[in-house]
């Protein structure tokens, strides 16, 4: 999967550019796993996020929600390419084709062999974040922080107030 870049990629969209094979960008792209500021846990990409940047950057991207710029992304591995915005999808149509050239059954055994290496451990993580999701989506903060977002005003967060 060739995910091309040429805008925001946040949340969901975020979530696809980390688990395509290939990731190229616009300069201008920006980056960003902002789910906890509506509330809610990006799970399941949790996983395939500490493989590929480590616990410390991983705890850094989900808990803040910043954005990242596409200079940054690839620098910590979430990028495979940046490329001109006039370019992007002539890349992305040329890499392509260079995997075109391969052999089929080959790639799709160097993707199954490397799927296999983590299965085990990813298996029982995604289990673990299907279940969190499920249970965030019910909780007072998701509500409040979609409610929020909808109406483009800051979140006033229920679980703050139960601490008071």
């Amino acid at each position: 999967m060739i995910a091309a870049v040429n805008g925001p990629a946040v949340a969901g969209g975020m979530g696809l550019a980390t688990l395509a094979d290939f990731t190229l960008a616009v300069p201008e792209a920006k980056f960003g796993y902002n789910e906890v500021r509506v509330g809610f846990v990006p799970a399941i990409v949790a996983s395939f996020l500490l493989r590929q940047v480590g616990e410390k950057r991983t705890r850094e991207l989900l808990l803040t929600g910043r954005l990242i710029k596409a200079q940054e992304a690839l620098q910590l591995g979430l990028v495979t390419q940046i490329v001109a915005a006039e370019e992007l999808m002539q890349s992305a149509h040329a890499l392509a084709q260079t995997l075109l050239l391969n052999s089929p059954h080959a790639m799709h055994a160097v993707k199954r062999l490397l799927a296999a290496h983590s299965r085990r451990r990813l298996d029982e993580e995604l289990e673990d974040a299907i279940e969190t999701n499920a249970q965030e989506r019910s909780s007072e903060d998701f509500r409040e922080g979609v409610r929020a977002f909808l109406e483009r005003r800051r979140a006033d967060w229920p679980s703050l107030k139960a601490k008071l």
